[in-house]
């Protein structure tokens, strides 16, 4: 077991037809036939990504866009800023100003310097670009300087402790060729300075990247690899079990258990990942601060927990607390007795919008948390979307009512979810508040995580208990399998994937 918790049917026919239609079957050649292709891993996801630019897209692309575009800073097994990537070394030279190293020498795989003139232009788009779903994280910085080829200077507003933690979900591209492509282009054909490099696109059926000749660090160890998805989880372990892919993500318990009764190897591991119901307090019918309490009250996330996932994920009542096996100091417990008195005779209409085929049985937990809020009065419309969509109508303020959403905590601090969902400028926007935003610039301005913690805590509490904008959940346990004599996959809670040691 690591740090963090590592561990451990369809007939065939079903199998064949499903690997035909997603276009998997035949993708890796028949197990043990010694050509090249059988060492190309194999990986099925859930879903399509949306996009594969970094600069523009959810997190959840990560698990394939990472084999080819890498962070600025790498991290450890508990998640902290490491000095063995792209930057090798860091220093706080004022209250507002940040010194850090590159790593000489690297290059992209389409032959641009991966020095400290591009890591400023990937950091000046993240903070600038309209595309950036990470802008809201950088509005502090003011200027971003290359002094030299392996040299960059980042100075702040205001002092801002984690910076360092920052750049480890900011992924380096390069200048002449994003700008010349654009995030589609670059999206369709992505470059960067990782272990694969991209090989080949089936829109709609495959990814596909092999190793990359020139790369800096350690080679992967297999031919590259192909990502295909299917959404419903039934397919997902029959393919397993039918030998068409080497490893299927996101197996939900009752795949997980049967792929352990067929004898394959299941891994699993908590998530950092931690699903939330979001209320739009600025919307009606939550900008009524009295059905927003009673939504929080009605909804019971043990019995989700153990209803819908047999207890095998963590019930969490905190937004704040980032890293797996932490719990909040405070949170909503709950009593659908006061929801259902607090919300009386008006019968308030609410829609509820969530990503179906993003999350492991989120179509049953949108359902329950439905249940819940009817049986408190509220008549609830429900409202499927497709993960890309859910985040457009997210960031455009389109949605009202309640919406489901994975928070991933890219980065493992808690003003990633202070800044990303608490501020009155955030991706969600749903909890203005002046008093908010300035505890937050208070928490930034600390001299480290640990001096900040009791006013995240403050935070947590205002926004989650006091306010009740947020219900969080769950914090996912994820579960993976490997196909017979696959080995060297590493699921890390953060929503990435090393591939570089597998082996087939």
């Amino acid at each position: 077991m690591t740090k963090y918790g590592l561990r451990p049917r369809r007939l065939a026919a079903v199998a064949v037809a499903v690997a035909t239609a997603i276009g998997v079957a035949g993708c890796g050649g028949d197990p043990g036939t010694g050509s090249e292709s059988t060492s190309k891993i194999r990986a099925l996801l859930n879903a399509q990504p949306a996009t594969l630019d970094p600069i523009a897209g959810a997190r959840s692309a990560q698990v394939v866009w990472a084999t080819m575009i890498e962070p600025l800073v790498s991290t450890d097994t508990d998640l902290e800023p490491a000095r063995t990537g792209l930057v090798t070394d860091w220093k706080r030279t004022s209250d507002t100003k940040w010194t850090f190293t590159l790593r000489p020498g690297v290059k992209f795989s389409n032959g641009e310097a991966a020095d400290a003139a591009a890591v400023a232009n990937t950091l000046t788009l993240t903070r600038d670009a309209q595309t950036s779903l990470l802008k809201t994280y950088f509005t502090n910085v003011a200027s971003i300087e290359a002094p030299d080829a392996t040299t960059v200077e980042v100075t702040t507003k205001r002092p801002q402790y984690d910076i360092p933690n920052l750049l480890t979900t900011v992924y380096l591209v390069p200048p002449k060729y994003y700008k010349d492509k654009g995030p589609a282009g670059f999206s369709a054909a992505p470059v960067g300075t990782g272990p694969y490099v991209f090989e080949a696109l089936k829109p709609g059926r495959e990814i596909s990247v092999k190793p990359n000749p020139g790369y800096w660090g350690q080679k992967p160890g297999n031919n590259g690899v192909s990502f295909t998805w299917a959404t419903e989880a039934s397919q997902r372990l029959a393919l397993l079990q039918s030998k068409s892919v080497d490893v299927a993500f996101d197996l939900p318990p009752a795949q997980a258990d049967q792929a352990k009764d067929a004898g394959l190897k299941v891994v699993s591991t908590e998530s950092a990942l931690k699903i939330t119901a979001v209320l739009e307090s600025t919307k009606p019918p939550f900008d009524n601060a009295t059905l927003r309490e009673a939504a929080a009250l009605a909804i019971n996330r043990d019995e989700i927990v153990k209803g819908i996932f047999n207890g095998k994920a963590v019930a969490d009542g905190g937004l704040l607390n980032v890293k797996p096996g932490t719990q909040p100091k405070s949170k909503v417990d709950a009593d659908p007795a006061k929801a259902k008195q607090l919300v009386g005779s008006s019968s308030p209409a609410v829609n509820l919008t969530y990503p179906a085929a993003q999350y492991t049985n989120m179509k049953e937990v949108a359902q329950a948390v439905g249940a819940s809020l009817e049986q408190a009065g509220f008549k609830v419309k429900y409202l499927p979307v497709d993960y890309g969509t859910l985040v457009k109508q997210v960031v455009g303020r389109q949605i009202d009512g309640m919406y489901m959403l994975g928070a991933v905590p890219n980065v493992a601090v808690p003003d990633f979810f202070a800044s990303g969902y608490l501020k009155s400028a955030s991706i969600t926007g749903n909890c203005p508040d002046p008093a908010i935003d300035k505890k937050i610039g208070e928490a930034l301005e600390q001299k480290d995580g640990a001096a900040a913690q009791p006013l995240y805590d403050e935070l947590d509490n205002t926004a989650v208990v006091q306010k009740h904008c947020f219900v969080p959940l769950y914090k996912q346990i994820y579960n993976y399998g490997l196909g017979s004599g696959v080995d060297g996959i590493v699921y890390g809670p953060l929503n990435s994937v090393d591939f570089t040691k597998a082996t087939r």
